[in-house]
């Protein structure tokens, strides 16, 4: 094998084992988050499964954390912590939009709602 070959060929390895394992982590995060929220809605559980919940695109990599990604991120995912905790700045904590209102813990616009309707549509879903 040419050392041009081989350069490629282990470039190549290298960036296949990088690409897995950053598969991986996403997985296990994501798999964590829906073992500990397991009565969220669907709506927030496929986000999740999308990477949507934590990320600002579906290309889920630490260059686009959204702020519920953020903060999940700088306090090595404590979500007891980020439940109390107020991502979107909306008045609502991150726990009560997970568990309570079926909203987006970081678009505080996920929907213009009162919480109360929130509350009722959890109880509905």
């Amino acid at each position: 094998m040419s050392r041009k070959n081989l350069l490629v060929a282990s470039l190549s390895l290298c960036l296949l084992t990088y690409a897995a394992s950053n598969a991986l982590a996403t997985n296990s995060i994501r798999n964590t988050w829906k073992t500990r929220y397991t009565t969220a809605c669907s709506t927030l559980r496929g986000a999740a499964d999308s990477c949507l919940l934590c990320h600002t695109s579906t290309n889920a990599d630490n260059d686009n954390l959204n702020n519920y990604g953020q903060l999940l991120a700088d306090n090595n995912r404590n979500y007891a912590a980020a439940e109390s905790q107020d991502s979107d700045g909306d008045g609502r904590t991150n726990g009560q939009e997970i568990l309570n209102d079926c909203t987006f813990p970081a678009d505080a616009a996920s929907p213009e709602e009162t919480w109360s309707w929130g509350t009722i549509k959890a109880i509905h879903r």
